[in-house]
Parts: C-alpha cells; structure tokens; sequence
C-alpha cells in the first residue's frame, strides 16, 4: 500500500473512532488504532464433478425461459462453458455481445438418466411467471396440483378452476405416462398387507388408506410435495421385490418416482430463485 493510500485510509478509521466516541489524542503513542483489512481475491466457481443440469432462467416480460443443458459431469462442463461460451448457443449466456457467465447454475443429480429427464421435461420451455392468471378451462395450464388431507391426496393433472389448498407441483411428470405408471403401482400395492387404496381417475391420481396405514400414504405424499423418496418408501419397495412381484414392474414403477421426485426438486429450486 503507498503512503497516500495508507494516509487516506488511516484518516477514514480516526474519523471512524471519533464518531464511536473515542478521543483519539488520548490514545497512547504508539497504540495501533488503525488496522487494515485484507480483501479476499475472488475464487473461480467450482462445480461438483457429479452428474446434474446446468441451467438457468431467462426473464421476458411476465414469463422465463429455463435453460437447460444435462451434464455426466457438472464440474467438466462448466468448465468448458467458461471457456467457450459461444460453443453452447442453446444456454443463451451471450447477449448483445457480453457473456454472462454469472447467471449459469447447476443443480445436482444422482444420475445423467435423470438429468435428462429434467432437460426433457423443462428445457428451453417457456412459463408464466403467474400461472394462476392464465389457468382456466380452455388452458388448464403446465402445473401438477396437489390436495393432501388426513390419510388420503389426489394429485390434479391439470386444473381448469383453482380451489383453496392447492399445491402447487409444477411439470412434475408426463400425464399419460403418469397414469399409465399410477395403474401399475396399484397392481403392485395389491402385494402388500396394507389397507391403502391406489387409483387413477382421469386426470386425478389419487391414495387413500385407513388410519393404521396412513404413514404410508404421507410417504407417497412426499414426493410429490418435496420430492423425497424417504428410507421407509424405499424399504416397501423392497418388500414388494421380496414378495415376488415382477422385476421389470416394479422397476419402472420406483424410476418413474424416482425422476419425478428429481423434477419436483429442480422445480422447487426454480422457485426458489424466481422470488
């Protein structure tokens, strides 16, 4: 630091201690009552070097554009996104010839299989920021709603007229494949010694059990609200496999969880930034 610098600085810190009420002449000679401060030198963003989706959200007026690109390696592929931007025109980080490198994020997956399944199911869509001011019966909307009571929830494929105690889900899961994989984890919930009622009603997936089992159904519940597949819902799977229900059932039914619980977590996050 030059002595002018030093000077100006010191100048600041005795004014500073004036204010807080202390007489600097009282200070004895040589009392240190200036002491710099080390401004930290800006690190480089390190992503993970695990698989995910590198994204992020492009603003345009009352909607956002979610910007994806699946990664096998996050930590590999920012990389080369910092390095050559113009490389990845899909990400739109250049704009009127300035990279914005600041807004790429990255959101962790356990395997590419499912970042792709969120690339597929978001990427380069466009969204209301409000959806509830578009959603009505000729455009019943993008979203998933949830209506959880005691023991029981129902998950809307779409909604045309919104009702109090929604939740909201967001794109959580195709809706054809949805019930075509609801039908089968009922077939395969027949397996269980538990009173739980699985059903699809159209474009209503719905669970239902009596008191005793009502654990069961909140775990089910979960993925939906959190996207969490908990222990204790991965531990009935593994009882369904024990009790002899086909491999190749009950494989699609716990992945198509699986990636939805991924999307639903990827979605939360997007709102979480939007505000």
């Amino acid at each position: 630091m030059d002595d002018l610098s030093f000077l100006v600085q010191e100048t600041m810190r005795i004014n500073d201690l004036r204010q807080a009420g202390v007489r600097v002449e009282d200070l004895e000679d040589g009392e240190e009552f200036w002491t710099p401060v080390e401004i930290p030198a800006s690190q480089p963003r390190v992503a993970p070097a695990k698989p995910g989706v590198l994204f992020h959200l492009e603003h345009q007026g009352g909607t956002f554009i979610v910007r994806t690109m699946p990664s096998a390696q996050l930590a590999e592929s920012l990389e080369l996104i910092t390095a050559t931007p113009e490389d990845f025109p899909t990400l739109r980080l250049i704009n009127d010839e300035q990279t914005q490198l600041h807004l790429l994020n990255w959101f962790v997956c356990e395997t590419l299989e499912e970042a792709e399944v969120i690339h597929t199911r978001l990427g380069h869509r466009r969204f209301p920021l409000r959806e509830e001011d578009v959603c009505n019966l000729s455009d019943p909307g993008f979203s998933w709603w949830l209506e959880a009571k005691a023991g029981s929830f129902a998950a809307h494929t779409k909604m045309g007229v919104l009702r109090e105690n929604l939740v909201r889900l967001g794109p959580i899961a195709d809706t054809q494949i949805a019930t075509h994989r609801w039908n089968e984890l009922s077939s395969l919930m027949a397996h269980l010694p538990l009173a739980v009622n699985v059903s699809n009603e159209g474009s209503r997936l719905t669970m239902s059990s009596s008191a005793q089992d009502a654990w069961v159904v909140d775990e089910f519940c979960r993925v939906f609200i959190e996207g969490k597949i908990s222990s204790e819902l991965t531990d009935i799977f593994r009882l369904m496999g024990k009790r002899g229900v086909p491999a190749g059932l009950l494989e699609t039914s716990w992945f198509f969880l699986k990636e939805m619980s991924a999307v639903r977590q990827f979605w939360i996050e997007i709102e979480e930034r939007l505000g």
